[in-house]
């Protein structure tokens, strides 16, 4: 068994990761190099065609790729034909969204799962380890998996980039990668997570089966515009004529606009609050996690059917009723699940790491763990801490990327904490230095009393726990990257400790923060 320190792997792992390019460069203002026709160029060479979406703008009498000769179409179509028979009956799941994707996509994948599916579930950014992208039933690529997938890409990128299509970017070879990872797989269903956007992110090529829009806020308005209604219409650029699409976001001008894409491309339309409706249950508060009722849906799931979440929040709850939905949609699947027998074992058990993950540490002091990097995912924070702890003394460890809207993530905070600590991540050259950090803090009106700062995250969450005092509340929160360096230790810290349940992840956990988060486009 390779291990992750070998030298195959990390070799291996450094070479993606060496293509790395413009995504540790960009900064505020800056365009990402969407080209949509390299990433179909892509799968293509990988002879997985066969689940590329007609491309309006593509002759369907040109060859499978302009920058291929003759000898290799011929060989591509013999692959391609057998592979169109191996997976002929593959679905796939395309989300989009400004917050809440990750998290629906996650759970889509678990009803899939629990109804008898292989399934393949394709997320970024990564917490630890670049493989937690790819996951097939929940577990994570292995190290001997990842370093056969690198090895399959070298030859195509070298190939690409002698080619006037150009090389492939990290986060096309990362989408490439888990689709030959799911072939390799046999997976019978494919859930994306669409990176960044929507109608030019490299998950749009292919032809899904079922979508969905979560949310839409205010982030990365460098590329997508900035207006709601423009990053609106961005994300909803996933919707496929005659293809179920639910959306999420509730009636007013963005839905507009999202309903008038769905109309232009032909899609089936169905919207949560109106098609769909959730109903809270009133015996939520009782314990750390969520539950509510769903109408709207097929007959396998009652009205009456209480679903429990071991995932904490309102946003959660929108985020499940999302997932029911996109599962809905798939008549062959819902054949098969029966609701009392397998959602609650499947949803009521779920964590999601790094999503208002809870550590209970002694003398009743609790540490929340979250990804929250934007004002939505902020709002959704703080509406769960005024809600589960109320009264309670709070301290906020805080550390972001430099093309976050910081000033205003900090202004919505600030009459909420008592105390901060202000750090940044160490393996991503986006994060926000903390002087400058610091700055912005008494731009939004923190008294420089409250404020602590450290370079070193580990140095800063360890003061910060050795801080708390019995009954407080520790937040840390501001960016995928820091979450993904404090983790581990945060884990190793509490294992000696009471860890409330609530803080197991739902897949295998690891130590070493991996360099290649530096190629998310999301943190």
């Amino acid at each position: 068994m390779i291990s992750r320190e070998s030298e195959a792997y990390q070799a291996a792992l450094g070479w993606l990761v060496d293509r790395i390019d413009y995504e540790k460069l960009a900064t505020s203002g800056s365009r990402y190099r969407f080209t949509l026709d390299r990433m179909r160029d892509l799968i293509r060479r990988l002879d997985h065609g066969q689940h590329l979406a007609v491309d309006p703008n593509e002759s369907s009498a040109g060859p499978p790729s302009s920058e291929q000769d003759s000898s290799t179409d011929v060989s591509a179509s013999v692959k391609s034909a057998t592979k169109s028979r191996d997976s002929a009956n593959v679905q796939i799941v395309h989300l989009a969204g400004t917050k809440g994707k990750g998290s629906a996509a996650t759970m889509v994948a678990a009803l899939l799962q629990a109804a008898g599916y292989r399934v393949g579930l394709y997320t970024s950014p990564h917490l630890v380890h670049l493989e937690e992208r790819f996951r097939v039933d929940g577990e994570i690529a292995t190290p001997e998996e990842m370093i056969g997938l690198i090895d399959s890409m070298r030859p195509i990128v070298d190939a690409m980039a002698a080619a006037k299509i150009g090389g492939p970017s990290f986060f096309e070879l990362t989408t490439a990668m888990a689709i030959e990872h799911f072939h390799r797989r046999r997976c019978d269903i494919w859930v994306l997570e669409t990176g960044l956007g929507g109608r030019l992110d490299s998950t749009n090529v292919f032809q899904s089966h079922a979508t969905a829009v979560t949310s839409i806020g205010l982030d990365h308005q460098n590329v997508l515009g900035d207006t709601v209604e423009l990053i609106a219409a961005e994300k909803a650029g996933i919707f496929k004529r005659s293809t179920p699409a639910i959306n999420g976001v509730p009636s007013g001008p963005v839905r507009n606009v999202i309903t008038q894409i769905a109309e232009q491309v032909g899609a089936l339309l169905s919207h949560l609050e109106t098609d769909i409706q959730i109903e809270p249950n009133s015996d939520s508060d009782k314990r750390w996690g969520s539950s509510f009722r769903i109408r709207g849906l097929g007959d396998w799931m009652p009205a009456e059917t209480n679903i429990d979440l071991k995932l904490e929040g309102t946003h959660q709850v929108h985020n499940a009723a999302i997932a029911l939905a996109l599962v809905d949609s798939l008549p062959e699947v819902t054949r098969k699940l029966r609701a009392e027998q397998r959602i609650h074992e499947c949803l009521a058990t779920l964590q999601i790491e790094a999503r208002l993950e809870r550590f209970d540490l002694a003398v009743d002091r609790v540490v929340l763990l979250d990804t929250a990097h934007n004002a939505d995912s902020i709002e959704a924070m703080l509406n769960v801490l005024n809600h589960r702890m109320e009264g309670r003394q709070r301290h906020c460890l805080f550390g972001t990327s430099g093309d976050k809207n910081v000033l205003a993530m900090l202004q919505r905070m600030q009459p909420h904490f008592h105390r901060w600590t202000l750090t940044r991540y160490e393996g991503n050259p986006r994060y926000l230095p903390v002087n400058d950090l610091h700055q912005t803090a008494l731009d939004a009106g923190l008294d420089t009393s409250q404020l602590t700062q450290f370079e070193n995250p580990i140095s800063a969450i360890q003061n910060a726990i050795d801080s708390l005092a019995a009954g407080e509340v520790l937040v840390i929160c501001g960016s995928f990257f820091l979450a993904a360096e404090l983790r581990p230790w945060l884990v190793q810290r509490c294992c000696s400790s009471s860890v409330s349940p609530d803080s197991e992840a739902s897949s295998p956990g690891s130590t070493n923060a991996s360099p290649a988060a530096s190629g998310s486009s999301s943190g």
